[in-house]
């Protein structure tokens, strides 16, 4: 199984283009918003991924041509560097982080990751299924009325929340499995 990090994050926007870390800050905070990584681990993590030999330095870069700060360093991925992004896009998301995982996954996705993409929202949204299949939902009556003992009324309300996640969860997993299948099914047919 994978896991959602950083790294994946500032290597997969590499691997989509060469950039500079304070321009991948900036792409992170427009594509995947909900994480709110901070400048400074942009910059930990191309340092990281340099030493690891997944970037290589492309260059400098002055954002404007009067710009008297020092030029942007561009970093590109290495062919290991995208063989590593590809592996990671391929593996199955960990339930735990599915939504940051595998919503990251989906805004680095190119066309041709689609079919694992498929296959990992097919995987998820049948574990999900088997999981409300035998999760009982409990009624919150007894709950709400005050004749159960709190330790039981607890448990009930994280039943009825875990099934509620669930129901939520294999809803929106169905209309992406929906919508990658008619992509799918778009680039395979031949263009007029």
């Amino acid at each position: 199984m994978s896991d959602l990090s950083t790294k994946h994050m500032v290597l997969g926007l590499v691997v989509e283009r060469p950039n500079y870390g304070y321009g991948l800050q900036q792409q992170i905070t427009e594509r995947l918003g909900f994480l709110h990584l901070a400048r400074s681990n942009v910059y930990q993590v191309l340092k990281r991924l340099e030493e690891e030999g997944l970037v290589a330095q492309a260059g400098q870069l002055r954002v404007r041509p009067s710009d008297t700060a020092a030029p942007r360093t561009l970093y590109r991925a290495t062919p290991e560097g995208v063989a590593a992004f590809k592996e990671w896009m391929a593996a199955p998301s960990e339930r735990g982080v599915l939504r940051d995982e595998f919503h990251t996954k989906l805004a680095l996705a190119g066309p041709e990751d689609l079919p694992e993409l498929l296959v990992t929202a097919e995987s998820q949204l049948a574990a999900c299924v088997a999981d409300l299949t035998a999760l009982t939902k409990p009624s919150l009556r007894a709950a709400r009325a005050g004749t159960t003992p709190w330790p039981d009324a607890a448990r009930m309300l994280l039943d009825d929340f875990r099934a509620q996640w669930l129901e939520g969860t294999i809803d929106w997993l169905t209309s992406t499995v929906e919508v990658i299948e008619a992509r799918i099914v778009q680039r395979a047919e031949p263009s007029a």
